[in-house]
């Protein structure tokens, strides 16, 4: 669980360099986008902390698959705000369906600390 409490640190650390990032005029207009990707994964990383004190696979592995999605989702959200649009489009929503994956498994994973 030490890797998912360094990863969901990792990961709300990077949302607020976004946010601030975009919010400070980068991002070439698309504050809104990021604005929804960076509390998206600020938020997902504040579950990914909780997470981390839990034991268990399930626990885990539901962990795993909010941060591993809001990654995924956030990221390519960032990528076409201060890259380029890039044919990424598509993982957005595979990382929205990890995230809910994981908040579902969530619901039946024991809450063991």
């Amino acid at each position: 669980m030490r890797a998912l409490h360094i990863a969901a640190a990792l990961s709300g650390a990077l949302a607020l360099v976004a946010l601030a990032t975009a919010r400070h005029g980068a991002g070439g207009g698309n504050f809104g986008a990021v604005y929804i990707a960076g509390f998206t994964q600020l938020a997902s990383a504040a579950a990914g902390l909780a997470i981390a004190v839990r034991a268990g696979r399930l626990n885990l592995l539901a962990g795993a698959l909010i941060l591993g999605g809001a990654a995924l989702f956030a990221g390519v959200i960032y990528i076409a705000a201060f890259l380029a649009p890039l044919p990424l489009g598509f993982l957005a929503p595979v990382g929205g369906a990890a995230m809910i994956a994981g908040w579902l498994l969530l619901a039946f994973a024991p809450p063991k600390a």
